[in-house]
């Protein structure tokens, strides 16, 4: 529902607190405009006018902007403009000195927040400022077991039943879970950064990364873990880490389509594809090998892809 999509939302204090501070960088009161894209129940905006803006506008496209204009009134927060559509379908936006958007998914960029502030980039004065200005996507492998054995379950459905194909389709798809920092390759450099956006300059929405990990005991992969970092404003930052305070986001569990026994001094790979584009929502592709010292693949590579976990 909903309204329990906001309530989890403004429940998180850890990401509350991270934007409010983000703003008392950037509102000058009396001065500053702001545009809140994906404006939701309004929080952002509301805690912009508490901190002096002298305009604040919020575009968003569902029911939640009907009560956004309720709960100002309620609260006594003047200075705001509604307006009820996505941001990208305003021809002639008004000029702000600030944008900010907390579209950010579990998946960073399964709200479109890239294609939202490279549009929105129009509605910024000169010198304007955009929050957040930057994103890193971390990965790490699982060596925690139970990840992986919650998607065999279609192996024990019994009857005599073979549910191979479902199983295929479960491990084609990426998981929201709460990860532990124990359940990750306990190594050095077992957390690796496999992107970075920085929205003051211009980013593509087809994204590619890749991390590598040389094995230093015989370890079995059972999958990758990801989360990402984003940086609001100089020195202020919000993490799903699972070293990070907890927030309503979580991590993600990237499954692999069998277990992978790495031998000591092997070279595990990953290469990472992201589609983020409009048309397309948000599609992800992962594709894993092992390779020994020589460099020769040790075991046939892994590839898997979001659009065969669809069931049409």
């Amino acid at each position: 529902m909903l309204i329990e999509f906001h309530r989890n939302m403004l429940a998180d204090h850890v990401r509350n607190d991270a934007f409010y501070r983000a703003l008392q960088h950037v509102i000058r009161p009396g001065e500053t405009s702001l545009a809140d894209l994906g404006s939701g129940s309004g929080l952002l905006a509301f805690l912009a006018i508490k901190l002096g803006a002298k305009a604040c506008y919020l575009y968003e496209y569902s029911a939640a902007l009907k009560l956004s204009q309720k709960l100002a009134k309620q609260n006594g927060i003047r200075r705001c403009h509604f307006i009820h559509q996505h941001s990208a379908a305003v021809a002639d936006p008004v000029p702000v000195d600030v944008i900010v958007s907390e579209t950010l998914g579990n998946y960073a960029f399964e709200e479109n927040i890239i294609e939202n502030l490279e549009d929105a980039k129009r509605f910024l004065k000169p010198g304007g400022i955009i929050i957040p200005q930057r994103i890193e996507q971390y990965v790490a492998p699982i060596t925690a077991e139970r990840f992986y054995t919650e998607m065999c379950t279609w192996d024990d459905v019994g009857f005599d039943l073979d549910f191979a194909l479902a199983k295929e389709a479960s491990l084609n798809n990426l998981y929201v879970r709460t990860i532990a920092p124990d359940d990750l390759l306990q190594a050095q450099h077992s957390i690796q950064r496999w992107d970075n956006v920085d929205f003051r300059h211009s980013n593509a929405s087809v994204r590619k990364g890749r991390a590598k990990w040389r094995l230093e005991a015989d370890t079995t992969i059972y999958g990758f873990a990801m989360w990402w970092s984003c940086e609001l404003v100089d020195g202020v930052y919000l993490s799903t880490s699972p070293s990070a305070p907890r927030t309503h986001w979580e991590q993600l569990y990237f499954p692999v389509r069998s277990p992978l026994n790495v031998a000591a001094g092997d070279t595990l790979s990953l290469v990472l594809h992201s589609d983020s584009r409009y048309e397309v929502g948000v599609n992800l592709r992962w594709e894993i090998s092992v390779s020994g010292a020589s460099g020769v693949l040790r075991e046939a590579e892994q590839k898997l892809d979001m659009r065969k976990g669809n069931i049409e």
